[in-house]
């Protein structure tokens, strides 16, 4: 007895919907992981009332699809000092397999901040790097109309970028 075609065909398109299953299951689970780097810190404004700092983070896309990211709600710690909050409304597209960097205001009121920047602002003053935490969320597009929370808490050195902030 011999085998029908038909069970080779049967046996190939099984192999090819294993190997489509299987890969967009490995990009599923790309788009949950995220490489995050805090690049650097710089002091943008001093007046008496308040203080401006700008962090710019690097996003990478380590998944084939390119992705939406949007609405970046975040604390913003340096040196494990809780100096403000940042937000950011606007949304970027990221490209598949690869980098975005964000560029985050942060300002910092010294009648709510008064302790904190005292100790924190010498630190970010000097050259060389700095330990900068930021805890927060952003919303990723996974099918167009449809929103996801992520959440982030990074920890990195950041360097302070004070003269070469966009280089």
């Amino acid at each position: 007895m011999a085998i029908k075609p038909n069970f080779f065909n049967a046996v190939a398109v099984a192999v090819l919907a294993w190997r489509v299953f299987d890969y967009f299951k490995k990009q599923y689970r790309l788009l949950q992981k995220w490489d995050y780097k805090i690049l650097g810190t710089r002091i943008k404004t001093i007046t008496p009332q308040y203080i401006d700092i700008e962090i710019k983070m690097q996003i990478k896309n380590l998944s084939g699809i390119s992705l939406t990211i949007a609405d970046f709600d975040m604390d913003v710690f340096v040196d494990g000092v809780k100096i403000g909050a940042a937000q950011k409304r606007e949304a970027y597209t990221i490209p598949k397999y690869g980098t975005n960097d964000l560029i985050f205001d942060v300002r910092s009121y010294f009648r709510q901040f008064r302790q904190a920047l005292a100790k924190v602002l010498p630190r970010l003053t000097k050259p060389g790097e700095t330990p900068v935490r930021l805890k927060g969320r952003f919303m990723m597009e996974t099918v167009p109309g449809i929103w996801v929370s992520v959440p982030f808490d990074i920890t990195d050195n950041a360097l302070n970028l004070y003269k070469t902030f966009f280089e």
